[in-house]
């Protein structure tokens, strides 16, 4: 094993520290928590073994770093199901390994787990997500396991089959299948796709009997693709790359309530590659939700016309929120959280701040969202050690009050009235030193933290 080297941090950059993993490109930021490994793929610098080219996926303990697996190819993806790690990606091959594609890790080595292909290739897996206790794949991929899958397969057993529907549609060429979740009870897919009638585009779930798009006339622009999706305040949002122009409610970014889409900001404000210009999306690649916030990553410089260290900031429902430090790159992701840090891929034109970068400032640094809220309007939070919750600067009369927990769920919904800017006591308990965040009308938030 080799030590993790810190790079020096320069004044401009205190907030961040540079690593020894400083390659062209990393395609993979992933957290291990079955071992407690942070997994990092490299893109880019292949090796070369007995004329064979290989990228390494290394791992992190904590302590030093060491090379878990040597691939033909890059690695895209990384979850533990059933108390096993998989990968998958575009590898063809694994060193002393007959896996492709998709492997797991048992026993100190990588095993296959079924095979994907096209016509001419082997395809790709592009995520595997756990969705109820099932483990899917999507990805550009013709065929799991000898099935007809169009993109989009699932784990039943011990073989990969299609998932129900899904090779029924007539899609153009070869979809690239990017995500899956579950949202109100629905199975909702999202990528880079289209149907040769052209009426189903990018994003679809299935109402029980049918694919059918989750809006009618979102996402038909040419060029508009959903990279991530995850669900947060029980809103769907959605990352990629999108534009106001092509009729969308947000810009790189938005969300779905099952109902409608809505924007973070208006259009003008919000994440912008070029300031006070939406001319181009922001890329989104990668969203987590993480002690309560919506951390969002990816390709942008500017966030309500403040510049960014790297293309990542936070969102709490209503504001969002600044790291700290001078500007290094231009894009963050992909990205995880591992022993209590934030680590993220980069593209810093310093060498030292390059490939994997952890960030060691304060959260946050508002946008200056707030600041446009009348001081009469602001949100304020009370608590009593005896377990009540007191919300103050209400206009009078019922609201609708929600409490999340740090993981978005919700641990408290009820109405309440106030009088006076003050609202009745409301009876909550919470657990000691832990953050929550309250949310009022679906719209004025405020953070509480109960202290015994």
């Amino acid at each position: 094993m080799s030590a993790l080297v810190l790079a020096a941090a320069t004044p401009a950059f205190s907030q961040w520290e540079g690593t020894d993993i400083n390659p062209t490109s990393l395609s993979l930021v992933y957290t291990d928590s079955l071992h407690d490994w942070l997994l990092v793929a490299v893109q880019g610098q292949p090796m070369t073994i007995n004329d064979s080219a290989y990228l390494p996926m290394l791992r992190y303990n904590g302590l030093a770093w060491d090379t878990l697996g040597l691939f033909g190819h890059y690695v895209r993806t990384a979850v533990v199901y059933h108390d096993t790690l998989f990968v998958g990606g575009v590898f063809d091959y694994v060193r002393n390994s007959t896996a492709s594609n998709i492997a797991y890790y048992a026993n100190g080595a990588w095993h296959p787990y079924g095979t994907f292909t096209n016509q001419v290739d082997h395809g790709l897996v592009q995520r595997l997500r756990v969705v109820d206790d099932t483990l899917y794949a999507v990805g550009q991929f013709e065929y799991a396991d000898g099935q007809f899958c169009q993109g989009l397969a699932k784990r039943v057993g011990a073989h990969w089959e299609p998932v129900q529907g899904w090779p029924d549609l007539a899609l153009y060429a070869d979809p690239w299948l990017m995500d899956i979740i579950r949202y109100q009870g629905k199975l909702v897919v999202s990528g880079n796709f289209i149907s040769q009638d052209l009426t189903l585009k990018d994003m679809l779930q299935y109402n029980g009997t049918a694919w059918v798009p989750v809006c009618n006339g979102c996402l038909m622009g040419g060029q508009d693709g959903v990279a991530t999706m995850v669900e947060y305040q029980e809103y769907l949002y959605v990352g990629g790359i999108f534009f106001y122009a092509t009729g969308n409610a947000g810009q790189g970014i938005m969300r779905w309530n099952g109902q409608q889409w809505s924007s973070l900001r208006p259009p003008g404000e919000g994440l912008q590659n070029i300031n006070y210009s939406d001319q181009y999306s922001p890329d989104i690649g990668d969203l987590k939700v993480s002690d309560g916030l919506l951390y969002i990553g990816g390709i942008f410089k500017f966030v309500d016309h403040q510049p960014t260290p790297a293309g990542i900031c936070t969102w709490d429902g209503w504001a969002y929120c600044l790291f700290e430090g001078e500007p290094f790159s231009d894009s963050f992701g992909p990205f995880d959280f591992y022993q209590g840090s934030l680590y993220g891929a980069t593209l810093g034109t310093s060498q030292n701040m390059k490939g994997l970068v952890r960030y060691t400032g304060e959260l946050c640094t508002f946008s200056g969202v707030e600041d446009e809220i009348a001081t009469a309007q602001v949100l304020r939070t009370v608590w009593s050690a005896s377990g009540e919750l007191t919300l103050l600067g209400l206009s009078d009369g019922p609201h609708t009050v929600k409490v999340y927990d740090a993981h978005g769920r919700v641990v408290l919904e009820r109405s309440v009235t106030s009088a006076a800017r003050r609202s009745e006591g409301i009876r909550f308990t919470g657990q000691s030193s832990a953050l929550y965040l309250v949310v009022v009308d679906g719209q004025r938030t405020g953070r509480l933290v109960p202290i015994r």
